[in-house]
């Protein structure tokens, strides 16, 4: 595993996420009570039943949240990216993860020990509001997953699936590869299908030219063409 230099919170390169709203004031007392922790692919930052102990702040890497069914099935519910903070539902019920955060690559995180989080919760009022603002999108994506389950083809699922990945990732260098690696199968998590309709429909959407499959990459070569095929702006 690399090692990581973690940076002060008030010194963070990252610029876009939860905290850079914030004062450098604020940034540092955060910092004055975190834990820095590095976790390698595949492994679970936290788990299903357990009790949270922090918040997590997702400095380099990817994860992404998923659950468990009573089939043993995985569905994935989200993807983070740097900057991202997890696991506040839990921590602010203060009761057992719901869901299990996994690294898809190596990652490097900061965990804000629980107290410190809710000490911030119940001093700072912008804190406050922006966890509130979480929450409700929260909400308003389970919405539209509980709707898209019921209403949409298994084709609009996976183009909305891939339009996810690329509006959490983006694409690398080459303006045009969705700048994460998943299995067949995770996308058929994410899409909540099986993995045969996954290939099948990927590939479709490859004869088709809205996308070029190369092992676990995915090249978007007509992203309009995409888009189209998803109902995310209705």
């Amino acid at each position: 595993m690399k090692s990581v230099v973690f940076p002060s919170c008030e010194n963070c390169e990252i610029k876009e996420g939860f905290f850079c709203a914030f004062s450098k004031d604020v940034k540092k007392d955060i910092g004055l009570d975190k834990k820095h922790l590095s976790i390698k692919k595949g492994d679970h930052i936290f788990s299903q039943g357990t009790h949270p102990v922090g918040l997590y702040c997702l400095y380099k890497g990817k994860v992404k949240l998923t659950k468990i069914g009573k089939d043993g099935k995985e569905q994935i519910l989200r993807f983070y990216k740097p900057g991202d903070i997890i696991g506040y539902r839990s921590l602010l019920n203060q009761e057992a993860y719901q869901v299990n955060a996994v690294a898809i690559e190596e990652v490097h995180i900061c965990l804000i020990l629980k107290q410190s989080f809710l000490d911030m919760v119940d001093n700072n009022r912008s804190f406050s509001k922006n966890i509130i603002n979480l929450l409700g999108d929260d909400l308003k994506t389970a919405e539209q997953n509980i709707v898209g389950l019921s209403q949409k083809s298994v084709q609009e699922r996976i183009a909305e699936a891939l339009v996810l990945l690329i509006n959490t990732y983006g694409f690398k260098s080459d303006g045009v590869t969705i700048d994460v690696k998943l299995s067949r199968l995770e996308i058929a998590n994410l899409a909540a299908t099986t993995q045969e309709s996954t290939i099948r429909t990927l590939a479709k959407m490859e004869r088709e030219g809205y996308i070029v499959l190369s092992k676990k990459e995915i090249k978007v070569h007509d992203f309009k063409k995409l888009m189209s095929g998803t109902t995310l702006f209705d």
